[in-house]
């Protein structure tokens, strides 16, 4: 989400300034097929432009290095993806996430507004008189519409238009479908889709349709028409009547315009050199879009690392691991798609990844280049509860050296982490399965006994699932292990910078 938001941002501006540049140095100009170009290359090159700037580095000088320190619990950023989505989780959608549904909101009325037109324009043509003319076809209309070109069908009111002005009108319109001035328009309004909410992309199309009239004008009078009967055309025989955002029309709103530029003086050719200055305006927007660059407190060149952290066993992605640069107090955390990104100063750094419930994985960063992927696969951590060893939890094969879990003696906070608890620990966990644990008859009375082992699930919620036998002694004796398992509750989850996380643990069922 945040990376759409930025580009359509990024679009939005390139459009305002792409614009603004047409309005002061083009707009004037009777080059119409130039401004035609220069209006196109602006929609496309803007939709493109942020794109093609996020994967150049700038190699500018005295950017400070970028990073999380974990030196005290305050210092975690308020800007990580992963905390703010858990702490929206508590209380509704985020501010990025109420624009993002308001922004698809507005693109799909925008797109159904398109569709609409498409279908009546299409059951207009089925339901009128049709003839061809010159491979063209020509709707006769009943209805009181605006003269207008739609792919390779004119629209005319029959009733309106009189024979002396209809060939100039035809011949107006075909020039629409000659110069291809639909394809503009359908580029157009998928872009107005996207960029709906932006007041620049509707002036582009008001300009657009300004020069598309402008060259459907010169094409007619360029035949042989006269000026002077043509421009009377304009003035008695222009409708009101619906307007269509896919079409060209023969539109009365632009009569005054059209007529003051079949009047005006050909611009020289010296005005189309303004068009040169759209040059140094890319490249000026494609240096401001462009990623900052790379620079570390000491001048040297860092590396930044990108990844993704996952399960191995199901491969669904790891949100809110912590990946620290092993050494030092400074890290990230993962999103809620497991991804994460980090500025390291060397291909000898290691990356340490660690959330309670999974194994720590450590990886050095090594010589990869520049923008390196490296991603982690972390394998379930599963805590053993021993009744023996007191009333605790105790973690299987796991090295706490690199990431206390607590601050250390100098107060550097560098990972929070906390265990699954029961209440009254696990000596009362012990209590409640042997006060409700029923011996099988038929054990007792053969005189089985033993230790049956359960693995199970301590899920976000607190919740037991999904025990599991993985020793057993008798069937019934293995059935009732897992009747009493089922049974506990109250378990408080694990957590990991304050975020609940499922936990796997083995538990031993005495009979």
């Amino acid at each position: 989400m945040n990376k759409l938001f930025e580009y359509s941002i990024e679009s939005a501006i390139s459009l305002a300034v792409f614009y603004l540049f047409y309005r002061i140095f083009m707009s004037k100009s009777t080059h119409f097929r130039l401004n035609r170009f220069i209006l196109m290359f602006s929609v496309i090159i803007s939709m493109v432009l942020p794109a093609l700037a996020n994967r150049i580095d700038m190699p500018a000088a005295g950017t400070l290095n970028l990073a999380i320190d974990f030196s005290t619990p305050e210092s975690l950023p308020s800007t990580a993806t992963s905390l703010t989505q858990s702490a929206n989780a508590e209380t509704g959608y985020s501010l990025l996430e109420i624009i993002g549904l308001i922004y698809i909101a507005g693109a799909a009325i925008i797109l159904a507004r398109l569709g609409y037109q498409a279908i009546y324009l299409h059951a207009v043509s089925r339901l009128s008189k049709t003839s061809d003319y010159k491979g063209y076809k020509i709707i006769s209309l009943d209805t009181d519409m605006v003269p207008f070109a739609y792919f390779n069908r004119i629209f005319i009111p029959a009733d309106r238009i009189n024979e002396n002005s209809l060939e100039s009108v035809i011949m107006h319109e075909q020039s629409h479908l000659t110069q291809g001035h639909n394809i503009d328009l359908f580029i157009l309004q998928i872009i107005t889709v996207l960029q709906w909410f932006n007041p620049f992309v509707w002036l582009f199309e008001k300009s657009l349709k300004e020069i598309h009239e402008y060259l459907a004008d010169e094409a007619v009078l360029e035949s042989g028409k006269d000026k002077g009967n043509y421009q009377a055309i304009l003035v008695n025989e222009a409708l009101g009547g619906p307007v269509f955002i896919l079409t060209n029309q023969f539109n009365k709103s632009l009569i005054k315009k059209r007529i003051l530029m079949m009047k005006n003086v050909k611009s020289s050719k010296i005005v189309q050199l303004k068009a040169l200055l759209v040059v140094p305006l890319l490249v000026g927007l494609l240096l401001a879009f462009a990623n900052p660059p790379l620079i570390s407190q000491t001048g040297d060149k860092d590396l930044i690392v990108k990844g993704n952290v996952s399960d191995r066993f199901s491969g669904k992605p790891i949100a809110g691991a912590v990946v620290l640069i092993k050494g030092t107090t400074t890290g990230t955390i993962t999103d809620d798609q497991g991804n994460y990104e980090l500025i390291v100063s060397g291909p000898g750094d290691v990356l340490i990844v660690s959330i309670t419930g999974f194994r720590t994985q450590e990886t050095a960063v090594g010589n990869m280049g520049k923008n390196s992927n490296l991603n982690f696969l972390l394998e379930q951590d599963i805590l053993t509860i021993d009744f023996n060893q007191g009333n605790k939890l105790a973690l299987e094969d796991r090295s706490v050296q690199d990431h206390p879990k607590k601050s250390d003696s100098d107060g550097n906070f560098v990972l929070v982490e906390e265990l699954p608890a029961y209440p009254g620990g696990t000596l009362a966990l012990y209590k409640f399965i042997q006060d409700n644990l029923q011996y099988p008859y038929e054990a007792k009375t053969a005189g089985l006994a033993g230790t049956v082992l359960v693995i199970y699930t301590i899920n976000t919620n607190g919740e037991v699932t999904d025990p599991k036998i993985i020793r057993g002694i008798q069937f019934d004796m293995d059935k009732e292990a897992l009747r009493v398992t089922k049974l506990i509750k109250g378990w408080k989850p694990a957590s990991q910078n304050g975020r609940p996380v499922s936990t796997t643990v083995t538990m031993p069922v005495e009979f």
